[in-house]
């Protein structure tokens, strides 16, 4: 019984080290633009490193190199201090509470340095542990110090996530912060099993302490997936909008060159590498597409524009239909040279009220324009853009 639990949370944890590790790489993208992200991927990041340190296979290839086991085990326990020390300041900064920064700092890095003497001042020791018998090593103070360090951390980590989350609105803020305080909880659990476990020595605490750090990292990589998620897929969105946009907003600007901020580059370069937020690329976009449309509306004739604006959301395809037709004769018009109209279309609507309504109606409109030949679903008259802007 004891073997298969000892299996089963070796399992668990190695699991959880490589979910955290993971969701760590991918967070970094978006930890480069962000100090709050940056620490909090540093803080993961550590405990992270002092997790890999645990697994069997890596401290002995670790051991192999270095030839010195207790030195493996002591920079896991530093690396482990350190993701304490880095929350505790990432809480402060969140927080705007609590003592001074520079007080923390000082506080911590003399702690780190107590835990290296410690060690160093401790009798000849091989391994940094609390062993099934005998005294701690490489002593009980390094423990107890390296236990408080922890502890501290993982409770004010965990009151702040509780706190934080109920006053968020529903979704997936309150969520993240949800998960990475349970997940900061069970690290918890993993140090307060260790505090029970250097006077009981049940050998069934150190396999559900290895759960325990397990369940720590599966639930910290959840939470910091969920904005990684969340942004891979607004990225995904924004990349489709910019490709079905590309194809008007290409022959637009080619008629009308002025309207286009930038030289028009490769649209796959764009959309992989593109130039500044991907959301402001797409509202420029909708600007210079607007812009351009103010400019062909001279070479369609008043009376084959319509002046109404659009209904209802059932006319919504029809109208970016028509409009779409009516941008691929002002174009054929403008190449031929033929001269702008004295009495041209006025242009009353653009679409929607906002931008997101707006972004939807010249995609339709987009759609309509490389594949004319698809028949409107409504038979109302078109809206067209607004001149107001």
């Amino acid at each position: 019984m004891l073997a298969d639990l000892t299996r089963f949370s070796g399992i668990i944890e190695d699991t959880g080290t490589g979910a955290i590790w993971a969701s760590v790489l991918l967070r970094v993208p978006a930890a480069r633009r962000d100090h709050r992200q940056r620490g909090l991927c540093i803080a993961v990041a550590a405990a992270a490193a002092a997790m890999t340190l645990r697994i069997g296979a890596v401290s002995k290839a670790v051991d192999f190199v270095t030839h010195d086991p207790h030195m493996t085990q002591l920079a896991m326990h530093l690396f482990g201090a350190f993701s304490a020390v880095v929350v505790l300041d990432l809480l402060l900064v969140v927080t705007g509470g609590g003592p001074p920064r520079k007080r923390l700092h000082l506080i911590s890095a003399a702690l780190l340095l107590s835990l290296v003497v410690f060690d160093a001042t401790a009798p000849a020791h091989t391994q940094d542990t609390v062993a099934p018998h005998g005294a701690p090593l490489p002593s009980l103070e390094f423990w107890l110090t390296l236990l408080g360090m922890h502890l501290v951390s993982d409770s004010a980590c965990v009151i702040v996530c509780w706190r934080y989350s109920r006053r968020s609105a529903k979704g997936p803020s309150r969520t993240s912060l949800a998960l990475f305080g349970l997940g900061t909880a069970f690290a918890g659990l993993f140090w307060v099993g260790y505090l029970i476990y250097i006077p009981v020595r049940s050998p069934r605490i150190p396999a559900l302490l290895s759960l325990a750090m397990g369940l720590h990292g599966l639930l910290r990589a959840a939470s910091i997936g969920v904005p990684t998620l969340l942004d891979a897929r607004r990225a995904v969105d924004e990349v489709r909008t910019l490709h079905r946009l590309w194809p008007l907003w290409r022959d637009l600007v080619e008629v009308v060159p002025s309207v286009a901020l930038y030289k028009p580059r490769n649209h796959l370069w764009e959309a992989i590498w593109p130039q500044g937020p991907r959301h402001l690329i797409i509202y420029r976009r909708l600007v210079e597409i607007r812009d351009a449309i103010l400019v062909l509306r001279e070479y369609v004739p008043a009376d084959r524009a319509p002046t109404h604006e659009l209904s209802s959301p059932d006319s919504f395809r029809g109208d970016a239909h028509a409009l779409a037709l009516m941008l691929r004769e002002a174009r054929r018009a403008k190449l031929a040279g033929e001269p702008p109209h004295t009495d041209p279309a006025r242009l009353v609507h653009s679409g929607g009220t906002d931008v997101a309504a707006e972004t939807e109606f010249l995609v339709q409109v987009a759609t309509a324009y490389r594949y004319p030949m698809a028949p409107p679903t409504s038979r109302k008259p078109v809206a067209m853009p607004s001149e107001s802007g």
